[in-house]
């Protein structure tokens, strides 16, 4: 991080938080999408997947408030001292959110064997 000027520190890590997030949506999105509308599942797989979705950017905001709130008005000394923070806060919030999204996944895809039957 030392090669990154201090004034995006904070905005690469809530950029990098998003992305991950949002890459989950999307992941789980895809696999939804797979079943056809017309199947017997295709229904089921969608509105899984948008309360998935809704959860998982409540995840995202809740974790953006508690992870970030002190350090909005933070300066360039404490910026500097929660360095390790920065890096920290997106992994985890888009770590539960990955597994939340592959447990999903796999949730979606035992439903989807289990009519092909």
């Amino acid at each position: 991080m030392s090669l990154i000027p201090l004034p995006l520190w904070l905005p690469l890590s809530v950029a990098a938080c998003v992305l991950l997030v949002l890459a989950a949506v999307g992941w789980l999105w895809r696999s939804a999408l797979r079943v056809p509308t017309g199947s017997r599942d295709g229904r089921n797989m969608r509105s899984m997947a948008a309360i998935a979705s809704a959860g998982l950017l409540l995840w995202l905001a809740y974790g953006l408030f508690k992870g970030y709130g002190a350090l909005w008005q933070a300066d360039a000394l404490m910026l500097m001292a929660q360095a390790s923070l920065l890096v920290q806060i997106p992994l985890i919030i888009a770590a539960v959110a990955w597994i939340a999204t592959l447990l999903l996944g796999r949730v979606m895809a035992m439903h989807k064997n289990s009519h092909k039957d």
